[in-house]
């Protein structure tokens, strides 16, 4: 997948939109369904980048904005992996790490509920 169909803070694939247009250079302002940025706006720069990324997978554990559109298999350390490289960090492995070493954080809200009914059938 080119990197111009990528998100640059999670590196999801946004195929067949361009969160950064053809050019690279004109917003989509569109969300991304897994890290949450706004396409030019929170992403627009490799610092800004950087920090999000970081908040992403410490503070959020790589929780995704929307849910149901996580594929069944994904796969995080590929997905980090696979960020465009003028927009790759130096602690991307870390992170990676880190989230492979955390445990998944409790479910919360809705999840949490749909998980104890389950429990209680």
């Amino acid at each position: 997948m080119e990197d111009k169909f990528k998100c640059r803070v999670c590196g999801l694939a946004q195929f067949p939109d361009l969160p950064w247009g053809e050019n690279g250079k004109e917003s989509s302002y569109e969300i991304c369904p897994c890290c949450g940025v706004e396409f030019g706006h929170e992403d627009d720069g490799l610092l800004n980048c950087l920090r999000l990324r970081r908040q992403w997978v410490e503070d959020r554990h790589c929780g995704w904005w929307s849910p149901r559109l996580r594929p069944r298999d994904w796969d995080i350390p590929a997905q980090i992996r696979g960020i465009a490289s003028a927009f790759e960090g130096a602690e991307d492995e870390q992170l990676i790490r880190s989230y492979l070493d955390a445990a998944e954080p409790p479910p919360r809200g809705l999840a949490a509920l749909a998980r104890a009914e389950k429990r209680g059938r």
